[in-house]
C-alpha cells in the first residue's frame, strides 16, 4: 500500500489544515494509522518523555532514520544517523534507542527490526512534525533551526514558525 495522498486529505488551503492544532491533530491521526497497521509491536515515546529522559541522565539515543538529504536540512539535538548506529551499534545496547522520521512511519519499521535484535526500542511519536508542534529548535551545523524537511508537499503539517523543505 502506499503512502498516497488520497488516504490522509486535509482541510483548508493547499492540502494543509487550516490552524495548528488542527496540524497537530492530524499528524497524531496519520501516525496513529501507521502504528496500527505497520509495527502495532513496537512502543512510542512521547517528546516530553525524551526531554525528561535527557533531563534525568538518562542513557537515551535519537536515531535519525531520513534520507541524508532530509538530515542535511537539520536533525533532533544530539541525534545520529541510522548509518552511525548501525556502524556502532553495540555501544548502544544499554541505551533507549528512540528512531525517527518525518511522522514516524520508517523509523516504526526500523524499530520493529532493532527489537527483533534485542536492542529496547521506542519509536517517537509524530517524529520530527511532533517535535515542532512541541515548539522545539531542530539543529542545523550545530545551530539551531527551524528548518525541516518534510518529505514531500503533503506531510507539511509543520506549524507555523518552522520553513518547510521538501524537493
Amino acid at each position: 500500500m502506499g503512502l498516497g495522498l488520497v488516504l490522509f486529505g486535509c482541510a483548508g488551503v493547499g492540502g494543509h489544515a487550516d490552524s495548528d492544532a488542527q496540524r497537530a491533530r492530524d499528524v497524531g491521526r496519520r501516525y496513529g494509522i501507521f502504528q496500527a497497521s505497520q509495527f502495532p509491536e513496537v512502543p512510542d515515546l512521547l517528546v516530553e518523555d525524551v526531554q525528561q529522559h535527557r533531563a534525568e541522565g538518562k542513557a537515551i539515543v535519537l536515531v535519525d532514520v531520513r534520507e541524508p538529504r532530509e538530515r542535511a536540512v537539520s536533525t533532533l539535538p544530539g541525534a545520529i544517523s541510522v548509518e552511525q548506529f548501525e556502524r556502532q551499534k553495540e555501544r548502544y545496547r544499554s541505551s533507549l534507542v528512540v528512531p525517527y522520521c518525518t511522522i514516524g512511519l520508517r523509523s516504526g519499521l526500523y524499530g520493529r527490526q532493532l527489537i527483533q535484535q534485542g536492542f529496547r526500542t521506542r519509536n517517537l511519536k509524530g517524529s520530527v512534525l511532533a517535535w515542532a508542534h512541541a515548539g522545539l529548535a531542530l539543529e542545523h551545523g550545530g545551530r539551531a533551526t527551524r528548518r525541516v524537511h518534510v518529505y514531500s508537499r503533503g506531510w507539511n503539517l509543520l506549524p507555523r514558525g518552522y520553513e518547510a523543505v521538501y524537493d
